[in-house]
């Protein structure tokens, strides 16, 4: 006996995880930038309270922006296959633990990222949205192993701490136009 992947069998709405990712990634990129310059000021006494307190509106910020997108990851990796079956390596469960497995976070999300955008697009007109998705997952990349050399040193390094924001800004920007693109692809057969 065979159990089914799926309950649904017709997509569901993306459109309000959608739009709270987007919120949540645009508050975090806009209030993170801050962290470089808080933090050189964060040991100089009466900033050290102010910084406590940013840190914990970034960090929940973070956190809730992290939670919202994977589960519209996942809803539009379920959608997806249900919009075109059997065209995907990796199950939906994948579009959650490739974000948290060692070593597979640097390349399977993209690859789920591109599979999506095939599974909704069929192929069809030529867009840039692959062109989009490897910019995306670049500069992303690209923000994590600055962030972590800003921060392996003895002494944050503050020229890489802004180069790791300012690469996050531009991952967030393409992540938001992302988010929107594969959505609005989905929209049609969820109206159906």
């Amino acid at each position: 006996m065979s159990i089914p992947t799926s309950v649904a069998t017709a997509p569901r709405d993306s459109r309000s995880l959608a739009r709270a990712a987007q919120i949540f990634v645009a508050l975090f990129a806009l209030l993170d930038p801050l962290r470089p310059t808080l933090f050189t000021d964060a040991e100089q006494g009466e900033r050290g309270e102010l910084y406590g307190r940013y840190m914990q509106v970034s960090s929940t910020l973070g956190l809730v922006a992290i939670i919202v997108f994977v589960l519209w990851f996942r809803r539009c990796r379920h959608n997806a296959e249900l919009l075109s079956p059997g065209s995907f390596a990796y199950s939906p469960g994948w579009a959650v633990g490739a974000w948290f497995t060692p070593i597979l976070m640097f390349w399977r999300p993209r690859r789920i990222a591109l599979d999506i955008h095939r599974a909704l697009t069929h192929n069809s007109a030529p867009d840039n949205t692959v062109t989009l998705i490897n910019a995306w997952w670049a500069t992303w990349i690209g923000h994590t192993a600055t962030a972590l050399m800003a921060t392996s040193a003895t002494t944050t390094s503050l020229p890489l701490s802004i180069t790791a924001q300012a690469l996050y800004l531009i991952a967030a920007v393409l992540v938001i136009v992302i988010i929107q693109r594969f959505t609005t692809a989905q929209t049609p057969a969820q109206a159906a």
